[in-house]
């Protein structure tokens, strides 16, 4: 079954901003993906105790100044997605989604939703390198 992105956002109680498209369809991908400052990148294991992600979801990430935040729900049909929250330095969680099912990372405003396939997953923060280049310059 295809999802769209108000299908994605009701799982969240979210409506969808005016500048994006209710009915377009999410894509569900087995590569690496970007969502705004998120990026969800396949890995080969985990040591992580991995638990069933649950119905509702979880809020990956807590948007705090502006209310925006990133939410992970499984898929339609998809009961046997785990997960494990991880905060250690930029991956903030994995997840493993089953062959045949999939996982759904959901922004509540600009960035839509990422359909995730069958895989193992580190979902990462994006992380300024400003500082970096800085001290580089110097």
């Amino acid at each position: 079954m295809s999802l769209t992105y108000q299908d994605a956002l009701s799982k969240v109680g979210a409506t969808v901003p005016e500048h994006l498209i209710a009915d377009a369809e999410i894509p569900v991908l087995t590569g690496p993906q970007a969502q705004g400052d998120l990026l969800i990148i396949p890995i080969a294991d985990t040591t992580r105790k991995l638990v069933p992600l649950p119905e509702d979801g979880v809020q990956v990430v807590f948007g705090e100044a502006t209310g925006n935040s990133h939410y992970l729900h499984r898929g339609f049909d998809s009961p046997d997605v785990l997960w494990a929250r991880a905060d250690d330095g930029l991956c903030l969680a994995q997840v493993l989604v089953p062959a045949g099912q999939s996982a759904q990372l959901i922004h509540t405003d600009e960035h839509g939703s990422n359909g995730i396939g069958p895989g193992l997953y580190a979902i990462h923060a994006k992380r300024e390198l400003r500082d970096e280049i800085t001290r580089v310059q110097d």
